[in-house]
């Protein structure tokens, strides 16, 4: 009996006693295949060997990793890692020895269902290009993704935990720590969270044809990457009515009340207002029968109009919004939140009220000159 022969006969009668969770498929001296089936749901792979020329004299056994679920991209980091170690093994039986090896590096990294959203995040950081950069920590015995985002002196920290059956179900945020205002902590949760729900749940309100053909989608990356972006940028947003910086450049200088005119208002479209910028303008004229759009000088890429009408912002799903003519010049959308919601009729009423007490003021302050 050949050398090769010994190891299948070998292979065939310790592997699924060895090895857990693995199932053969197809044992011979020309090809061993070979599924593993991690405790894992969601989580298969096949592992091909084969004999080549020489083996295992000089040249290692022949590895071809096969899945539907990790990507194309850890298969051959993998495939490589073997390759590496079945070379230790030289002149020794190799095909038990690199499957037990693949099954082990499965088990002890669950994250690497997640490796193209990891590297991708990591590239999302590194574009930021700033002295404080964002940090990304990887934490396989709890299967989860910590973010710690930065924007000048602003930090906001979340933890992704990645599901036994990712991608089919998405990734629980969690442990939301910031010294943002209250109201972007809120909107950042709230908002990484429908993020990630839209990844793996169809819209209400889809046809049967579109619903058939829904499939979900990885959220890891999706959902930490607008916590990212959003942290970064706002703090130099600017308000459009004065034209200032919205948050301080210190976080100890939030103004907590929610009735200064430092206090930050965020609206449907996105931007950031001081409360005092948007109340004045507001509650002066002219007062438009369709409502005032926000006057910024373009529109927000993190505004809920493109999020809430579409998957993951623009992926399937019309936008409807009110625009002005010159879109390119303003934001275009209609001013609108749940503190601000007063008609055309009742904003010219107060005008004419605060009108008429200045006349009278004036007239008083006339009368006792």
């Amino acid at each position: 009996m050949s050398f090769i022969d010994q190891e299948v006969t070998e292979f065939r009668a310790k592997c699924e006693k060895q090895v857990p969770h693995t199932k053969i498929i197809i044992c011979s001296s020309s090809l061993i295949r070979v599924d593993i089936y991690p405790e894992r749901p969601n989580r298969s792979m096949t592992v091909c060997l084969r004999f080549p020329q020489n083996y295992p004299r000089s040249t290692p056994i022949l590895v071809e990793l096969k899945s539907r679920v990790y990507s194309d991209i850890l298969l051959t980091e993998l495939t490589r890692l073997i390759d590496d170690y079945a070379r230790d093994f030289i002149g020794k039986p190799q095909a038990l020895l690199v499957l037990a090896f693949a099954q082990q590096y499965l088990s002890d990294n669950p994250l690497c269902v997640c490796l193209d959203e990891i590297k991708q995040l990591r590239a999302d950081i590194k574009s930021g290009g700033t002295t404080t950069e964002s940090q990304l920590k990887l934490k396989q015995r709890n299967r989860s993704v910590e973010l710690v985002a930065r924007g000048g002196l602003y930090t906001y920290r979340v933890t992704a935990v990645v599901p036994d059956s990712y991608p089919m179900q998405s990734v629980e945020l969690r442990g939301q720590e910031s010294n943002l205002p209250a109201v972007l902590v809120r909107y950042l949760n709230g908002q990484s969270r429908e993020i990630a729900r839209q990844c793996v749940e169809p819209p209400i309100r889809l046809s049967k044809e579109a619903l058939a053909n829904f499939r979900p989608v990885r959220s890891l990356q999706r959902s930490l990457k607008f916590c990212l972006e959003a942290t970064r940028d706002f703090h130099i947003e600017l308000c459009p009515i004065c034209d200032n910086t919205v948050l301080p450049e210190d976080p100890q200088d939030i103004d907590m009340d929610d009735n200064a005119d430092n206090f930050i208002e965020r609206v449907y479209c996105g931007h950031l207002f001081h409360q005092g910028c948007l109340k004045k303008y507001l509650s002066e004229p002219p007062f438009p029968k369709g409502g005032k759009i926000c006057p910024a000088q373009r529109r927000h890429p993190r505004s809920d109009a493109q999020t809430y009408m579409g998957r993951t912002q623009g992926g399937g799903g019309s936008s409807t919004v009110s625009r002005t003519p010159d879109d390119a010049g303003v934001c275009g959308i209609k001013l609108a939140h749940d503190r601000w919601v007063v008609s055309v009729k009742t904003a010219e009423a107060r005008w004419a009220q605060k009108q008429a007490r200045q006349r009278e003021l004036e007239e008083v302050v006339d009368f006792l000159q």
